[in-house]
């Protein structure tokens, strides 16, 4: 194991090994931006063009995550399995030991060659799209091709590698989203049924009033989450709403009542934890960003003439200096989501530089960091995190943030754990009894 400046990290005897970290800890490449299908709810909409991020920047891109130390690397597009280097891309995943790395694909194009690529890359777990359990409600949004999903999800699951399928919950299909997830469980698709809200972004700001949910179904659906979500863990499925936080600024204590959150959910509420490269080489922060909008200018160049390492460096400077902002969470959700009084289409238009006009005036505030999150109000069981950590010790990375802040990583769940320093302390306290076979005094 190697710090994030590619020196060997030595093994605390006291504890499990642990590794200094930056506030960056997740890397989405946007690898390809054009795709077969044209969902109503996308984010790459403007222009339908072919345009791939060449091989060998996202080969450069994957070693300097592992270098730098990055929790998660997230291959998507558009479609990534229409890059025409997606061989060369799957091959390149072995370059990666303690970066985790996700495909995000719509698993309509899952030929024998996409499924041994994928099935012999380095690849932590996979991503699909899937709307609903009928071919009208996954259609409604997205054209009706759910037999071909369905046989591309079980191909993809023929692979062994974890799989999480997302879905899209709008006007259309949220009601019925139960009936998904439980025959995802029932067929054993999927580990985990991730749900998320359509963005006023790319191709849904053409459709958006007739996907948009309002308030009162973005609650609802957190009820039906909630209702199922401890009876879908007893039957290994990982059912949640990421979207509900950055619409409502309200939490579940049902499917959050420890510390542990989705890398995801994480990244959309710390503003500080991600950036982008998308297909044009472009290598964004995500800040002040939703979907493939953008407020202001967030891009730092170039990867075709900057080194990866060095835009890593330098967004990872910015952010430890405080000088990149971010959207106040209710202003954000005005915009991403259309929600609130005052939500105005062709105000966020002229925000994101879509129309042209005066730019409305938004107040920009620090990125509260980790150590500040909602989730540390949350208890911690110490004794439990540690039994956790003894049944799957490998599938857990374990740094420290600049914050002080512990973070375990579930590498194959792409979950993470946050622990004040002397919660940790307790963790690996428990980790020794345990080792000795002595119990707590």
């Amino acid at each position: 194991m190697r710090n994030r400046k590619g020196n060997r990290q030595t093994t605390d005897a006291a504890g499990p090994e642990i590794e200094p970290t930056g506030r960056l800890l997740r890397l989405v490449i946007d690898a390809v931006n054009e795709c077969n299908l044209r969902c109503r709810y996308c984010h790459p909409g403007e222009v339908w063009r072919q345009q791939q991020l060449r091989s060998t920047a996202i080969q450069q891109a994957l070693a300097a995550a592992e270098q730098y130390g990055v929790l998660e690397v997230v291959l998507t597009g558009g479609e990534i399995t229409l890059h025409d280097d997606l061989q060369e891309i799957l091959d390149a995943t072995h370059v990666l030991d303690r970066c985790a790395s996700t495909l995000i694909t719509n698993a309509t194009m899952v030929t024998p060659a996409t499924h041994r690529a994928i099935a012999t890359s380095n690849l932590t777990r996979l991503c699909t799209s899937v709307d609903g359990v009928t071919n009208e409600l996954h259609g409604s949004a997205r054209g009706k091709n759910l037999p071909k999903v369905l046989d591309g999800l079980r191909k993809l699951r023929d692979t062994g590698k974890p799989i999480t399928v997302i879905t899209v919950v709008h006007r259309g299909n949220w009601e019925r989203v139960i009936e998904l997830t439980n025959y995802l469980a029932g067929e054993q698709l999927a580990e985990q049924h991730h749900l998320c809200a359509p963005s006023f972004s790319g191709q849904a700001r053409e459709h958006y009033p007739e996907l948009a949910l309002r308030e009162r179904e973005f609650r609802g659906v957190q009820a039906i989450v909630d209702q199922h979500h401890q009876q879908m863990l007893s039957r290994g499925m990982y059912l949640t709403f990421n979207s509900f936080w950055p619409a409502t600024g309200a939490a579940s204590a049902i499917v959050n009542p420890s510390r542990s959150i989705t890398l995801q959910q994480l990244s959309e509420q710390v503003k500080d934890t991600l950036c982008n490269i998308r297909p044009n080489g472009e290598f964004r922060l995500q800040a002040a960003t939703w979907g493939r909008e953008m407020v202001g200018n967030a891009a730092l160049g170039s990867v075709y003439t900057h080194d990866i390492s060095d835009l890593l460096g330098s967004a990872e400077s910015l952010l430890a200096e405080g000088l990149a902002r971010q959207l106040p969470r209710e202003i954000e959700a005005r915009h991403k989501f259309q929600l609130g009084t005052d939500a105005n289409r062709d105000a966020t238009q002229h925000l994101i530089g879509r129309l042209e006009g005066p730019v409305p005036e938004v107040e920009m505030v620090p990125i509260a960091s980790i150590d500040q999150h909602w989730l540390m109000r949350n208890p911690i069981d110490t004794a439990d995190l540690a039994a956790k950590l003894r049944t799957a010790p490998l599938t857990h990375r374990i740094v420290e943030h600049p914050t002080g802040t512990v973070l375990l990583f579930d590498r194959s769940r792409s979950l993470i754990t946050l622990l004040r320093a002397e919660e940790w302390l307790a963790t690996v306290a428990d980790l020794a009894l345990a080792a000795t076979g002595s119990e707590p005094a």
